[in-house]
């Protein structure tokens, strides 16, 4: 960045659309913490977060009431959104923010920012919906986590078109959900847990979006239409 003077600008801005999904996690965050010190809401304000979760988070057993019912109120219709915003705790909450903040900004500097909240909130809506499917009933969600690996696919699928496009084979874009997909290994393993596969779907999903929404280094959505002419002018 450089301001007005040309000179380098000290903070490289992060793009508002990052900047808005930080403040709104940060600040479900900042209230559930100050309950939880008892500095606001009183004797509940402790139970906040478990309260939240239980009305916001994702569940499973939602999922399957509504398609056993074939009813799909708007309160239950939110969770596949709103969970993304609850956290089980503060350390949950502080890797999403720094999930975003760096992938988030690398990505949204790339992509319109509509294709980025498309890419944010479609990975970790389709994610949720396969985390149902393959997991069953007993199962819930909580946090950005599966948002967060979704911006690593588009990561990965950009920096792959660049370096494809320089030349290179493009491997190397792969390097990064590499290392993170052992540590999930790792952490499975030692701790147990099932949120590894919402995550690798997550991964998979905003790699997919990505390529539909930026299918070239440079190019979005209008490589695609203009594909779309060559084919119709070639047919004519």
């Amino acid at each position: 960045m450089y301001d007005a003077e040309g000179h380098n600008a000290p903070i490289n801005p992060l793009p508002p659309v990052v900047t808005l999904l930080v403040v709104l996690i940060a600040a479900v965050e900042a209230i559930f913490q100050l309950g939880e010190a008892g500095i606001i809401g009183g004797a509940t304000g402790a139970a906040w977060r478990i309260m939240i979760a239980d009305q916001f988070g994702f569940s499973n057993a939602a999922v399957y009431l509504m398609w056993d019912t074939g009813q799909y109120p708007p309160e239950l219709m939110v969770r596949f959104v709103s969970y993304m915003f609850v956290h089980a705790n503060f350390v949950a909450t502080l890797f999403s923010v720094v999930f975003i903040l760096a992938l988030g900004k690398f990505v949204a500097e790339r992509v319109h920012w509509l294709a980025f909240l498309a890419i944010f909130f479609g990975s970790g809506i389709l994610a949720a919906l396969a985390q149902a499917i393959v997991m069953g009933r007993t199962m819930a969600m909580l946090g950005a986590g599966a948002a967060s690996y979704g911006l690593i696919g588009a990561l990965s699928w950009i920096l792959f078109t660049e370096q494809r496009a320089a030349g290179q084979n493009g491997l190397r874009a792969f390097r990064l959900i590499a290392a993170l997909g052992v540590l999930l290994a790792v952490f499975s393993i030692l701790f147990g847990g099932h949120d590894w596969f919402e995550r690798v779907a997550g991964f998979f999903i905003g790699f997919g979006i990505c390529a539909a929404l930026r299918p070239v280094a440079g190019a979005g959505l209008t490589y695609w239409r203009d594909r779309m002419r060559r084919g119709r002018d070639m047919d004519i």
